[in-house]
């Protein structure tokens, strides 16, 4: 093999390395852009730049990409435009004449400067719109209006998720589109997080004739107050879209931060550590964000998004019901309740 660093082409521009491979008597002439961390986003722009190089020197039969890092996607992307490539992981892909050359190895991670937790109260509207649609190609013009989030919160949150190889992205510019390319990782990750935040929520004892009307009770009550911020969440809200349980004993309820007090009292509620049956869940705008009308029950339900948060982590029929949440929700029916 011979290799020639800048090689210059006949049109007099010059390449970042040439290699000259012999295989069955028959010389090859690879061209080789080099890349330090590469995503599908930038695989385009070195498509072009290769086949305009390649374009002006016959002798080239070959062109590949070497890099630091590549994510699997742009591995992916380098093989359907048949370009070889070569990163810092050891994995090698050329095609050579009749033969083909395959190493293939887990990608290297990149080492890249740290923004912070990806859980962040801002950061965490964009991610709740992102999951919801985990599915679709969304722009970062999209996921600003869907989370209420600035572009800017948007930009930096997907480009980390890019480079964690959470989301795949097709386009460039402001046409640039991203698709989360596994969502339940995402959404476990989420609620490791969630957990680990979690703070003892007061309990409460709500009198009622009839414990299984409560639900409704609840929400006829906060339907007469100026309370328009609430949501069902935990099992009574699970359970109304996945139906698992044949009875819940205790109703959560998701209200904002600081607003405890107001609608207790609001609700006739008494404070007690013994015999409760509803929760008061203070929590960030995003977890009220995307509620739900359900037909058949009255009153406002988190998102399966924030109802699995809720009970990922809470073991026994809980754990369950979150499972069932998950699955509807990584199907696409849950949005759609």
């Amino acid at each position: 093999m011979e290799v020639e660093h800048e090689p210059r082409l006949r049109d007099g521009r010059r390449g970042d390395l040439g290699l000259a491979i012999t295989i069955d008597g028959e010389q090859n002439h690879v061209l080789v852009e080099f890349k330090r961390h590469a995503f599908p986003r930038d695989i385009e722009v070195a498509r072009r730049q290769l086949a305009d190089l390649a374009g002006a020197d016959p002798r080239i039969n070959q062109v590949m990409v070497w890099a630091e890092s590549l994510s699997e996607g742009a591995r992916k992307s380098l093989e359907s435009a048949g370009i070889g490539y070569f990163d810092g992981s050891g994995s090698l892909s050329i095609q050579l004449g009749a033969r083909q050359l395959l190493i293939d190895r887990p990608p290297l991670k990149p080492s890249w400067r740290d923004v912070g937790s990806l859980f962040t109260p801002e950061r965490e509207k964009v991610l709740h719109a992102l999951l919801l649609h985990w599915d679709a190609w969304r722009t970062g013009s999209d996921l600003a209006q869907a989370s209420g989030a600035s572009p800017n919160t948007v930009s930096v949150l997907m480009r980390e998720l890019e480079k964690r190889g959470m989301v795949q992205s097709e386009g460039n510019g402001r046409s640039v589109r991203r698709q989360l390319t596994d969502p339940e990782v995402l959404l476990d990750t989420w609620a490791k997080d969630w957990e680990s935040r979690k703070v003892s929520k007061p309990r409460w004892f709500a009198f009622t004739q009839n414990p299984a009307s409560l639900g409704e009770t609840l929400a006829k009550r906060m339907g007469e107050g100026h309370h328009n911020d609430w949501a069902f969440t935990g099992q009574y809200a699970a359970n109304s879209i996945a139906q698992l349980l044949t009875a819940v004993s205790g109703y959560d309820l998701i209200v904002p931060i600081g607003a405890t007090s107001a609608i207790a009292e609001h609700l006739g509620l008494k404070r007690t550590d013994r015999g409760f049956n509803v929760t008061l869940h203070e929590c960030e705008d995003f977890a009220l964000q995307h509620r739900l009308h359900l037909a058949a029950r009255p009153g406002w339900f988190a998102s399966p998004v924030v109802q699995y948060l809720e009970l990922a982590n809470a073991g026994g029929r809980s754990g369950e019901l979150a499972g069932q949440v998950k699955k509807q929700l990584l199907a696409g029916g849950a949005r759609d309740v």
